[in-house]
């Protein structure tokens, strides 16, 4: 309990703030998945208003990936989740090039890796 170190983030105070930050990031991108798959049952949405909708997806995972990688903590989803994120991700978004899918691929799985050495724990 309290600080247990010198560091910024080497006390309960701010390690329960970079989870509240990082599990705001996660909801986010929970809510433009849940947004994006209403707009495409509906029928209303072109791929442009999908794109839209889910252009904070990838940036919120990297940001994630980032703060875990060089702060040690932080929320992450449950492995089975950042698949379930992957896959809803791609059946929604146009396959785009070749170096598009590629950068797509590799940070839901950047995110994978580092949610089953995070739940593993």
């Amino acid at each position: 309990m309290g600080s247990w170190g010198p560091g910024i983030f080497d006390n309960d105070a701010a390690r329960d703030h970079l989870f509240e930050v990082t599990r705001e990031l996660a909801e986010q991108i929970e809510q433009a998945l849940a947004d994006a798959v209403s707009v495409k049952l509906a029928g209303k949405g072109s791929d442009t208003e999908l794109a839209e909708t889910l252009e904070t997806v990838l940036p919120n995972i990297d940001i994630m990936c980032v703060l875990h990688e060089s702060l040690g903590g932080g929320f992450l989803p449950e492995p089975e989740s950042a698949a379930e994120w992957q896959s809803q991700f791609e059946q929604l978004v146009a396959a785009g090039s070749a170096d598009r899918r590629e950068v797509v691929c590799s940070t839901f799985e950047r995110l994978r890796r580092l949610a089953q050495q995070c739940w593993e724990e």
